[in-house]
């Protein structure tokens, strides 16, 4: 199908080119309905980005602990560079989570839970909801949205940044919505004692068993399974998320990179869980590479 009229049709090759980037000869395409051409690197990931040697150790970077500026500094380049991968690498780990789910055999151990963060301040909190495969340790669906803030800053906030809506109900049944194709029809979800997860677990998943564990703090460092004494439940979960904040330099606790928009902190956590999964799966890490293929066509990008 022509990317430009969108309309099935008799499209013939137009002759290459030699990309200036990394001297590959790329074929190009004419459209018969609209006279247009495209070359076959249009559906492409990097499709228009010069410096495409950068990208798997830009991958990597921000999935490290590495921030966007610190990246461009590294490779190199302006920081606007990184940005736009980050927007494209985002959108195409999305589209493999979303793949990774449909081909997840039924998954009967599942493990629920939000992270709570900001944008820009403190001011306007964010919440992460996570669904993660117990024992595995996979990430299988995440949604950020938008909550008011509690405490002493809701006046303060309410006051300087205005009404604040709570996206908390929407992010949780996304969630639950997405990991409807991977689930089974039975099994077992484990959460914390928070009141707003039962209703959503009697009406997404009615046959399986809630158990609901008390939250606690841990006790030092080196035992993260251990909570004031004794086993934790949520073992996975809070591993998880403690590594989540450690490769996510804008996750991280007491720093100064953080969040300008949340649908950005979307795609940097898609990235993450991603490549979260791959390196799970993966037998020899030395030579793990991302895998493309899948990405979603760039004009959504």
């Amino acid at each position: 199908m022509c990317p430009h009229c969108k309309k099935p049709g008799k499209i013939v090759k137009f002759g290459s080119y030699q990309r200036a980037s990394d001297k590959k000869v790329c074929q190009r395409y004419r459209c018969k309905n609209c006279q247009r051409t495209f070359s076959e690197t249009h559906y492409s990931i990097d499709y228009r980005l010069r410096k495409r040697y950068i990208n798997q150790a830009v991958f990597r970077s921000l999935c490290s602990g590495v921030s966007q500026r610190r990246c461009a500094i590294l490779f190199g380049v302006h920081r606007d560079a990184i940005a736009r991968r980050l927007l494209r690498f985002g959108l195409c780990a999305e589209h493999n989570l979303k793949v990774y789910r449909q081909s997840r055999p039924s998954v009967t151990q599942l493990l629920f839970d939000e992270l709570e963060t900001f944008e820009h301040t403190k001011c306007k909190p964010l919440t992460v909801a996570i669904a993660v495969e117990d024992k595995s340790r996979k990430i299988l669906a995440l949604k950020v949205g938008k909550i008011p803030a509690k405490g002493p800053l809701a006046s303060f906030s309410r006051k300087k940044y205005g009404f604040r809506p709570c996206e908390r109900r929407a992010c949780l049944e996304s969630i639950f919505q997405d990991l409807k194709c991977c689930l089974a029809s039975q099994g077992l979800v484990k959460t914390d004692q928070s009141k707003a997860y039962p209703p959503f677990i009697r009406r997404f998943l009615k046959f399986w068993n809630h158990q609901a564990s008390p939250g606690k703090r841990g006790c030092v460092v080196g035992q993260g399974e251990l909570k004031e004494g004794h086993w934790d439940p949520l073992f996975s979960l809070n591993h998880s998320f403690a590594m989540i904040r450690d490769g996510l330099k804008r996750l991280s606790r007491r720093t100064w990179c953080t969040t300008k928009s949340p649908k950005h902190l979307e795609f940097a956590l898609n990235m993450y869980a991603w490549f979260h999964n791959l390196l799970l799966e993966s037998k020899n890490r030395k030579d793990l590479r991302l895998d493309w293929l899948s990405s979603p066509s760039p004009e959504s990008l």
